[in-house]
């Protein structure tokens, strides 16, 4: 009964450890951007390393006798700080680092989150070291703990909002508490410590209820985007993982368009009832009121121009939002009118919540579908007159982590072909996106991304299939699977005169701005890459190996100054600013990783802190030593190159951002519990070949797996949501099982060398090179490629093969 509660106590403390930093990843790219949640996320999770290099740099405080009641009072306060470290987070605002000052912000704000990780940190590295329970299972019962927490917050979000989902989570970290209490053996400390563990459970259970109910929550992101937020504005507020959603009080505005026509008329910017939609309070889009025929102003605006030379027959709108193109489409005539959102909170407030002032959903002819784009357009056989997706990028990190944006996959060769196909012959695929004058980098690499992808359906002569208008700063592209005919072009340039827009490219002419002049004269696929590696910006055509349309920035350029790289961007953009922060997050990390490695090592030096912790425990030699800690540190830098690698490969054949975060990092993580669980079976201790040979197992996986996943995910892209989902996880449950073994087999061979004492300092270790890794493995995914990341990750694996070998002669 004691291994079953301690093992309860493991699983919980790791489920709620997971379920927070998904929480804290959320909560982050509401109250500040999405490229700041990597950064906070990052620094909190080095929380853990912190108390696991505690634990060995005092042995003295976790004496055998004393353990589990440290395992129950680090818990508890853990599960008691991280809601007033999340609490206090929310109350100021997280501004971009623009200067040293907003540096060492961020630094506060990601110091206060690493405190309560720091005692969960405590906890579990004691669980894993000091309980004497066979390695294989307590790492187990730690990854399958974190599974389970990964897939509670799903439904969680569904149902709360996520200040009081932390709330929830405490509890449950309580709970682990509650668990390692039980197994003292002192009865009176064992009686006061169930009741006070039990106690905090209950207060944070009842205040995440009366949280979840009130109408002004007390507890809750108090500013957003550096705006001070107050939640009586608000008609609405629904939380998922991967955005929140708030909408706004019933107003009486002017029309707000993406870009309208310079001759708009007056009565076409006539006040009407309108309700303000934010994801993550940044992404904006309005719902209005009325019937299609009260919606002439949409006439008017450049996202809408598609129609007028496509105005009948089957649409579809990619991003429904507040429902705008949905009204366009109505308004000239298509039918059906096709809309597919990946945001069930949006979708619910046109069916349900607000369906009496949208009405979309109720109009004859409009489908609304909750559904990844590309997913629902490889299931789909219909052939459209028009496809729309007009500036779509909500700015949210998934609940898999920052930079993880739901809208990457959109904007992919792979992504637009699938849209191309969908397409009659003289159909017309839309997109908008942001236009500079001077530095038109996302139009640009909207442009190279179109003749890219016209090349690869077979297309000779990319430029007659193509017209691009622009007014103010939007570009609009259109797109035909057939030339633009020479009436199509008649009727385009007396639509853009009437309206007031600039033709840019068009099949009789070229772009005045130099940028675009280059681009569009290209005749040929290898003078277009060449051409787009040697700009100052990256505009090569993204694919799914380097899915990343929003982060242009070359790695040449990733440290100049903040205002060189404002100029190559609109301000109110960031995604450049994005990059340079995953930059300085990365090297914050490197120095945090190397204070953890070095830190302990100077300890070493004081004779109190070189004796062993343990009777029968002798030190290490410096060879040994120097094995151990390259192999956890390869661990934990392959293990996140590898998981990363596979969320964003998988992620997008998955589709829905909240289908990939159970199925993608809750599958990683399950399977590699599992492999731990099944690392008991392998006999390191007996030596031979497999004694040190383990490595190769995951290591050939992980080729494995990534030599399968492209032939599979396009061959079943059009496939049921259910093969998807069972094919992605026969993807990856091979390569994390083989990973899950590595992590216990490593203790057990360092525990049977003697360095019983110095395990604590190799789970820091681990910990510190993954969070490490995390930047790292970003960095190379947008520098080289996802084909590179997990090509990385396997060779971190292979090298364990000479650490292990060091580890099985000294075993011996």
């Amino acid at each position: 009964m004691r291994a079953f509660f301690l093992y309860a106590g493991i699983a919980l403390v790791a489920g709620s450890t997971l379920a927070l930093e998904i929480l804290l990843t959320r909560i982050t790219s509401v109250i500040a951007w999405y490229h700041l949640s990597f950064f906070v996320i990052a620094l909190a999770m080095l929380g853990m390393t912190a108390g696991a290099i505690y634990v060995f740099m005092r042995p003295g405080r976790f004496g055998q006798a004393m353990v589990v009641r440290r395992l129950a009072r680090s818990s508890a306060l853990y599960a008691a700080l991280a809601p007033l470290a999340v609490a206090w987070t929310m109350s100021g605002p997280l501004l971009p680092v623009i200067d040293l000052m907003g540096f060492f912000a961020l630094l506060g704000f990601g110091a206060a989150l690493a405190v309560p990780f720091a005692a969960a940190g405590v906890a579990l590295t004691l669980a894993l070291t000091r309980t004497g329970l066979p390695p294989g299972r307590a790492y187990g019962c730690d990854l399958l703990g974190a599974a389970a927490g990964c897939g509670l917050v799903i439904p969680l979000l569904d149902a709360v909002d996520a200040a009081s989902a932390v709330l929830v989570v405490g509890a449950i970290a309580a709970l682990g508490a509650l668990a390692f209490a039980t197994c003292d053996e002192d009865p009176g400390e064992r009686r006061r410590s169930l009741g006070t563990c039990g106690a905090l459970a209950l207060a944070l259970l009842a205040f995440a209820g009366f949280n979840a109910a009130a109408e002004a929550p007390p507890l809750r992101p108090a500013w957003v985007k550096g705006v001070r937020e107050d939640p009586r504005e608000f008609m609405h507020v629904a939380w998922n993982t991967h955005s929140r959603v708030t909408v706004g009080t019933q107003i009486a505005l002017p029309p707000y368009l993406w870009a309208p026509g310079r001759n708009m008329p007056l009565e076409a910017r006539a006040p009407i009832q309108q309700r303000v939609l934010k994801i993550d309070g940044a992404a904006a889009t309005l719902m209005a009121e009325g019937a299609a025929s009260d919606h002439a102003y949409l006439d008017w605006d450049l996202s809408t121009f598609a129609h007028r030379l496509r105005p009948h027959g089957p649409a579809a709108v990619i991003g429904v939002g507040g429902g705008r193109d949905v009204l366009a489409a109505l308004r000239t005539g298509h039918s059906p009118v096709v809309g597919v959102e990946l945001n069930a909170a949006i979708v619910d407030l046109h069916r349900r919540s607000m369906a009496d002032f949208s009405s979309i959903a109720a109009r004859p002819g409009v489908e609304l579908h909750t559904d990844e784009a590309r997913s629902f357009f490889s299931r789909d056989r219909r052939q459209y007159e028009v496809i729309t997706m007009s500036l779509i990028d909500t700015w949210a990190s998934t609940g898999a982590g920052a930079y993880s944006l739901s809208e990457n996959g959109l904007y992919t060769v792979e992504g637009w072909l699938v849209f191309l196909r969908r397409l009659a012959p003289t159909g017309v695929f839309t997109v908008s996106r942001w236009y500079k004058k001077e530095s038109p980098g996302e139009t640009a690499r909207m442009l190279a991304l179109a003749m890219e992808a016209l090349w690869q359906l077979g297309v000779e002569e990319p430029r007659a299939h193509l017209l691009l208008l622009q007014v103010e700063s939007v570009a609009t592209l259109l797109v035909s699977p057939t030339p633009f005919t020479a009436a199509d072009l008649d009727l385009m340039q007396r639509e853009a005169v009437r309206i007031g827009v600039n033709m840019v490219l068009t099949p009789r002419r070229l772009p005045a701005q130099p940028l675009l002049a280059e681009l569009g004269a290209i005749e040929d696929r290898a003078a277009l890459w060449q051409w787009a590696e040697n700009q100052t910006l990256d505009l090569t055509p993204p694919t799914d190996d380097r899915p990343f349309f929003f982060n242009m920035l070359k790695p040449g350029t990733w440290l100049e100054g903040q205002e060189d790289v404002s100029e190559l961007d609109l301000g109110f953009l960031g995604n450049l600013q994005a990059t340079q922060t995953l930059v300085y997050a990365t090297l914050v990390s490197l120095l945090l990783t190397l204070a953890a490695l070095l830190g302990p090592l100077v300890a070493r030096r004081r004779p109190e802190e070189a004796r062993p912790a343990e009777p029968g425990a002798r030190a290490l030699a410096p060879a040994t030593l120097a094995a151990a800690l390259a192999y956890f540190a390869l661990i934990g830098l392959g293990f996140m190159f590898v998981e990363i690698a596979l969320l964003s490969q998988v992620g997008v054949f998955v589709g829905h951002p909240t289908l990939s975060l159970a199925v993608v990092l809750g599958g990683i993580i399950l399977s590699a519990g599992v492999g731990s669980l099944l690392s008991g079976k392998l006999a390191v201790e007996r030596g031979g070949a497999i004694a040190w040979l383990f490595p190769l197992i995951p290591a050939l996986m992980v080729v494995a797996a990534r030599l399968a996943t492209g032939p599979v995910t396009e061959s079943f892209a059009g496939a049921e949501t259910s093969v998807r989902v069972l094919l992605s996880i026969a993807l990856i449950a091979p390569p994390a099982l083989g990973m899950g073994i590595c992590f216990p087999l490593g203790l057990r061979l360092v525990e049977r060398a003697g360095g019983h004492a110095v395990t604590p300092w190799l789970w820091g270790i681990n910990g510190a090179f993954g969070v490490c890794a995390s930047g790292l493995a970003l960095g190379t995914s947008m520098t080289w490629g996802i084909s590179t990341t997990m090509a990385v990750g396997a060779a971190c694996y292979l090298a364990l093969v000479a650490c292990a070998r060091k580890l099985v002669r000294a075993s011996a």
